[in-house]
């Protein structure tokens, strides 16, 4: 990772986020934020916010969480130094170099503007160079005349018409005058030592370039005629045989380089990444952004060492609650006030369950505690939670020190709670312009009980008339739901917090279950159970007795 990414530790609540699971994650990472300075602490949401929640973010001037979809590791997680890359038009030769010195075996191909426009490994400089035994014609590849003079260590000595590009065929003259002058064509490349008479006749035969080795002498009246003539001079400090090898190692990056590479984005889980890394054929994969600029180069052994993003969970502890690829997170703590669920870690973590009426009250009571000073928005967004998740401290999860935490953090943010109650409850309940998926979504959740798949969704109105005009559709969406997703059972509590002492339940698929538990009769797939229910309290385990018991 980054040294910034290292230091990152998600604080993340379940998924379909109600306002006692995202307060608890900003409330804890300040927390946190403030105690421990190993880490920096992040808080995210698994999900879409409700409106009761973006209302008391606005009220006390909180952001809103970014939302994380997985937290599966990706390329942003991995320590990536600052890649090396070649320019298309740079030499084999300094390629070649580049890669001795690097000690790396395969390399991105960049263009003058930074985009990736291919990779370029050992076997393709080795296939190159196999390749251009018998190397003697330039007239498909022409070199350029910098590349070259580069590439030889060579210098200059007459270009009057400034040729750009060497084209053409390459002879050689280790042979008698007679059989050189015989072969040389007009346009031809010519490599000699210090002949001078020949020099002199294969410049007036019309050769496009005379190099000579060595860095021997040149005569002034060769040079005299070249320059009547336009005819190149350059002189090489090396051999015949190794003039012609640098040559060829002289054609720019993009004769050898493979278009056909594994690119990847920042955002491409780790997962992918190794995959395409072992499908691909040098080992290797580009990192560019959306305009295909370089970002980074990754191979083999940059993941042989697992990556993995940290986490602390709050308001759950269940898979089927937790953002997707939670598996692959290293969880450091959990602070909870549900069930015990099946998240399990590799090592010894710290857990915090505690039986209270929200999670906010748990992260208040640690902060109090440890005399952390609490914000007054830390403060509002904390009894928020509070409010939120007991029903105004009417629920039967409610306990005396919800009670007095809710009093405390009121005092803090500067409010009355039972008024800013009654807001809260306003700012919730609101169905118009609302289908029954977005209303059934809003706060469900998945369970796993005695064998069975639930998938149990709570709501809250005000006019219960509401729920009866729009039952069917309700009903509907249950049955969706249950056959999309293989659930035995889906429903929907609805709760008059003003005005009823009692819970409305919708209910599609095992309703056996329902009537076990609470002795009720189900009838046109609903029933009225005798209270207001808690979920995580009452309703859940009173289903969970009634499937220990079976049917």
């Amino acid at each position: 990772m980054t040294a910034q990414a290292s230091r990152i530790v998600y604080v993340i609540g379940h998924r379909n986020p109600d306002t006692d699971s995202v307060c608890s994650a900003i409330a804890y990472a300040h927390f946190k934020n403030v105690t421990d300075k190993r880490f920096f602490y992040v808080p995210v949401r698994a999900g879409k916010v409700n409106e009761e929640t973006r209302f008391i973010l606005d009220r006390f001037g909180v952001p809103l969480p970014n939302e994380m979809e997985s937290i599966a590791a990706t390329v942003a997680d991995l320590e990536m130094k600052k890649p090396i890359s070649i320019n298309l038009r740079d030499s084999i030769q300094a390629l070649a170099l580049l890669m001795r010195d690097s000690g790396v075996r395969s390399l991105p191909v960049v263009d003058d503007a930074g985009k990736v426009v291919g990779i370029v490994g050992l076997k393709d400089i080795a296939k190159h160079y196999m390749d251009s035994v018998g190397f003697s014609d330039l007239t498909d590849m022409p070199i350029h005349l910098d590349i070259l003079i580069k590439t030889l260590d060579g210098r200059m000595v007459s270009n009057t018409k400034r040729t750009e590009y060497l084209s053409g065929r390459v002879i050689t003259g280790a042979m008698q005058k007679g059989t050189i002058l015989n072969r040389i064509r007009p346009g031809d490349i010519v490599i000699t030592g210090d002949q001078q008479d020949i020099q002199l006749d294969v410049v007036r035969m019309g050769c496009s370039a005379l190099i000579v080795t060595d860095s021997l002498p040149i005569g002034t009246d060769v040079i005299a005629a070249a320059q009547e003539r336009g005819t190149v001079i350059i002189s090489s400090p090396h051999a015949a045989f190794a003039t012609v090898q640098l040559m060829t190692m002289s054609e720019p990056v993009g004769v050898i380089m493979c278009r056909t590479l594994t690119a990847v984005g920042l955002y491409t889980s780790i997962a992918e990444l190794r995959n395409r890394i072992l499908e691909s054929e040098y080992r290797s994969a580009v990192v560019a952004d959306s305009d295909q600029r370089l970002i980074g180069f990754v191979t083999r052994t940059d993941i042989l060492k697992p990556v993995r993003k940290r986490a602390i969970l709050v308001d759950h502890n269940e898979i089927s609650q937790a953002v997707d690829n939670i598996e692959e997170a290293e969880i450091l703590e959990i602070i909870d006030h549900h069930r015990v669920g099946d998240i399990s870690t590799v090592a010894p973590i710290y857990v915090y369950n505690d039986p209270v009426g929200s999670t906010c009250t748990v992260i208040s009571g640690i902060m109090l505690l440890h005399q952390v000073e609490i914000p007054r928005e830390i403060a509002g967004i904390l009894l928020s939670g509070i409010l939120s998740d007991t029903l105004l401290l009417s629920l039967s999860t409610t306990t005396e020190r919800d009670r007095q935490i809710a009093q405390r953090l009121a005092e803090i943010a500067g409010v009355d709670w039972k008024a800013y109650g009654k807001e809260l409850l306003h700012a919730s309940i609101n169905l118009e312009h609302k289908t029954p998926g977005e209303l059934i979504a809003a706060d469900f959740k998945e369970f796993q009980i005695g064998g069975r798949k639930l998938g149990i969704s709570q709501m809250m109105v005000l006019d219960c008339k509401e729920i009866d005009l729009r039952e069917g559709d309700l009903l509907a969406e249950l049955e969706r739901l249950r056959l999309a997703n293989g659930y035995d059972l889906t429903a929907l509590l609805v709760t008059n917090p003003v005005s009823s002492s009692h819970e409305r339940v919708l209910l599609k698929g095992e309703t056996w279950i329902v009537e076990k538990a609470f002795k009720v009769k189900v009838e046109d797939d609903t029933c009225i159970l005798p209270r207001v229910m808690s979920r995580k309290r009452d309703f859940i385990p009173a289903l969970g007795q009634a499937l220990s018991m079976g049917r």
